[in-house]
């Protein structure tokens, strides 16, 4: 009896390790129109993600990071953050750089992180690749199951799930420890459905704080 409760023992933490393991699916690249979005890109290249030429650029210092965010709304449904990390500019040694910079153009080959967001999948008309999957404002539930099984163990079919963006190095830390990888804190794509239809996405990057 005494055995037969052990090896019951064994079997749950071994399915509750398994179960955990499997809660989120990871991709390791994330292009928009060809621009690598899961490394560090310079303000030169956010053109070239959304068309952003007659948009007004918002700054905003973050006191909780230390770090320049540059945001611009091409369209009511559509957002882009780029986000400026002091690690990514070691040749910028004086935060007046950043005084009389208002737009991407300004700042040039200054390198950053992008967040992307489509509160309306109607308006997301860019080339998205994950890995070797293309997103589309056609992707559906039933393509995501496919491509993401473990992220859409729990999803309904009006129902958000994420899928977690890995560094090569973090993806082999990953499958030793699952558990120290989740969203917000680690970078995720945000998929949201709707009747079985993709409504909503978004590439988001890491909180810092």
């Amino acid at each position: 009896m005494k055995i037969n409760t052990i090896l019951i023992s064994l079997c749950s933490v071994s399915f509750l390790g398994y179960a955990h393991a499997a809660e989120y699916d990871y991709v390791t690249s994330v292009k928009v129109n060809q621009i690598e979005l899961n490394a560090a890109v310079s303000a030169d290249q956010v053109s070239q993600l959304m068309k952003t030429e007659n948009s007004k650029t918002l700054k905003v210092y973050s006191e909780c990071t230390g770090n320049y965010e540059y945001s611009q709304n091409p369209t009511p449904n559509r957002t882009l953050t780029f986000e400026i990390f002091a690690e990514d500019n070691p040749q910028i040694k004086n935060e007046q750089f950043y005084q009389n910079k208002s737009t991407f153009k300004q700042l040039g080959q200054t390198q950053g992180r992008v967040w992307l967001s489509w509160n309306n999948t109607k308006d997301m008309s860019e080339k998205i690749v994950a890995n070797n999957i293309q997103i589309t404002q056609h992707y559906t539930l039933q393509q995501f199951k496919q491509d993401f099984k473990h992220s859409a163990q729990t999803i309904s079919p009006s129902g958000e799930a994420q899928v977690l963006i890995l560094e090569k190095d973090q993806a082999k830390e990953f499958q030793k420890h699952p558990q120290d990888f989740s969203p917000p804190y680690t970078a995720y794509l945000n998929f949201g459905f709707k009747n079985g239809k993709l409504t909503q996405f978004a590439i988001q990057q890491a909180l810092a704080c």
